[in-house]
């Protein structure tokens, strides 16, 4: 095992512990490098978020419940992915014009919809020029991180 994972698994202890004195029954980290949720055997909420790497189990670890999310199924062809769980909104307010609709094309950079988290509107953008074929997600629904949003052809 590499340093850098030794001290991940340390950390993900460490949290666990905490967990246990604090009598906290779930917790969330969400960082650029790692997606982690832990939540103690006994609690009854359903845990859905993937967990990166998965070197980062360890044996105390695995007295809790660690569950990888499994999304929709995938769409052929190009899409789109949620990089994040939360929820779907197609335009910035419930009055504002839609980001896209389907049939649009779409240069790289330009916003294509926002994922609400934790009360933080993360805008979600193109990285390449695009037609946008399909839309998979009602406006205003719950997304799991790597769930398709949209279905697309690249230009």
């Amino acid at each position: 095992m590499c340093p850098k994972e030794n001290n991940l698994e340390e950390k993900v202890k460490s949290l666990y512990e905490i967990m246990q004195e604090e009598k906290v029954e779930e917790i969330n980290i969400k960082s650029p490098d790692i997606k982690l949720h832990i939540k103690r055997k006994n609690y009854s909420k359903p845990c859905t978020e993937k967990v990166l790497p998965s070197s980062a189990r360890s044996s105390s670890v695995a007295e809790s419940e660690v569950e990888v999310n499994e999304s929709e199924p995938a769409v052929a062809g190009e899409t789109i992915k949620s990089p994040i769980t939360g929820v779907f909104y197609r335009s910035p307010s419930p009055t504002s014009p839609m980001f896209v609709n389907e049939g649009d094309v779409v240069d790289s950079g330009k916003t294509l919809c926002i994922i609400e988290a934790m009360k933080v509107m993360n805008e979600i953008k193109a990285t390449e020029k695009v037609k946008i074929v399909k839309i998979l997600v009602e406006n205003g629904q719950p997304v799991n991180s790597q769930q398709d949003l949209f279905s697309v052809e690249k230009l």
